[in-house]
């Protein structure tokens, strides 16, 4: 596991004060696991929070790392925490998960599952469309459309890259409006009048890039979700197409299907 002393945590464990006896016969490393486990159950680690490093730890409680390093290992083993590529160790949350029955952008969508969403602007500005968007928009290539790239997370945890490719006519939405609200289609609603009537989503799976890495805190070998979305409106048009990489371990897609005809 890595341990960073001066790691960027989203949630504070100075609360948390594990105490191992070691005149018991039961290992050290089973003690601290426990220790941890019940302080995710009562909510003294919270999902998001950052554990206390292996060498806080083992210089806190008298411990070599060997022995803190195992208790992490079996508490990520048992799906209670994720280490973050360079970060550190987290308590693991519950998936996200995405009902394959309406359209909801993701600030919606995570409010409704009780997740705060929130999202940092990795960059914006125009670009020439290549096949692939041109032809979700129905413009040609080469055409200059909006492209608004930004990490997406959920209860201040890195969720998703997304790149919203815009049709051309919504070259002037505010930026500065869509930092404000959060939610890209309520920045189209109020500065547009355009709303999602419908939208085509193609899922695929694949392992993350360099830089999805580095901004998910994943390491290369957790796999993403890759999702291209293209959505219209009640007019029947195009108006963004979305790239989007989501993290495997993070979120999953739920189906709600009906039975079919009987012989079909």
């Amino acid at each position: 596991m890595a341990d960073d002393a001066g790691r960027d945590r989203e949630g504070s464990s100075a609360t948390f004060e594990p105490v191992i006896d070691k005149a018991l016969p039961t290992p050290a490393y089973l003690q601290l696991r426990e220790e941890l486990e019940r302080a995710i159950e009562i909510g003294a680690l919270r999902p998001g929070h950052a554990l206390p490093s292996e060498r806080e730890l083992a210089q806190t409680l008298g411990l070599s790392r060997m022995t803190v390093r195992r208790a992490f290992d079996e508490l990520g083993a048992a799906g209670l925490v994720e280490q973050r590529q360079g970060s550190g160790t987290y308590v693991k949350g519950h998936p996200l998960e995405q009902v394959l029955d309406r359209v909801l952008g993701f600030t919606d969508e995570a409010r409704g599952l009780g997740f705060t969403p929130s999202a940092r602007m990795l960059e914006a500005g125009m670009v020439a469309a290549d096949r692939e968007v041109a032809t979700a928009l129905s413009v040609d290539v080469g055409t200059r459309v909006l492209r608004i790239v930004r990490l997406r997370c959920a209860d201040d945890a890195p969720l998703a890259v997304q790149a919203a490719h815009l049709a051309p006519h919504l070259k002037t939405l505010s930026l500065e409006q869509l930092e404000q609200l959060g939610s890209l289609y309520r920045c189209l609603e109020e500065q547009f009048g355009i709303r999602p009537a419908r939208a085509r989503q193609v899922v695929g799976a694949r392992l993350p890039t360099d830089h999805e890495c580095a901004v998910l805190h994943i390491a290369h070998d957790v796999p993403v979700l890759d999702l291209d979305r293209t959505t219209f409106g009640d007019d029947g048009r195009p108006f963004e197409f979305v790239r989007s990489a989501y993290r495997g371990d993070h979120y999953r897609m739920v189906l709600h299907l009906r039975a079919g005809e009987p012989g079909a």
